[in-house]
């Protein structure tokens, strides 16, 4: 699932206005997908709350071996950090998980050397 704004930015920057699937032209579907894994945003700030969360919503925590940081579903799909559907409020302990998450995927990933 995607956050509801994530996903209204992602639709209106593939250029879709319709409110109907069944609207949509395949050309609008490609530019859609094309956003979907290409997109890029940048951050401006912290958000008007005063206290940030770690975003929830992500790859689901029983799809992803910890001992590796692999996907269950896909081999060879690495995770770690807010990417994982993880809902806490941020600080040193969200940090240092994000960064072990990273040092155990990297240390699982097969290196080929050519």
């Amino acid at each position: 699932e995607i956050p509801s704004r994530l996903w209204q930015s992602i639709v209106e920057h593939a250029g879709i206005t319709q409110q109907n699937w069944a609207d949509i032209s395949k050309k609008q579907l490609h530019a859609l997908a094309n956003e979907i894994s290409g997109a890029r945003f940048q951050v401006n700030g912290k958000s008007t709350f005063k206290e940030e969360f770690v975003t929830c919503g992500g790859v689901k925590l029983s799809e992803v071996d910890f001992k590796t940081m692999q996907s269950k579903l896909y081999n060879g799909l690495f995770f770690s950090g807010e990417v994982l559907n993880i809902d806490a409020v941020t600080g040193g302990f969200n940090f240092q998980a994000a960064w072990t998450e990273a040092w155990i995927a990297a240390q699982s990933i097969p290196f080929n050397a050519e």
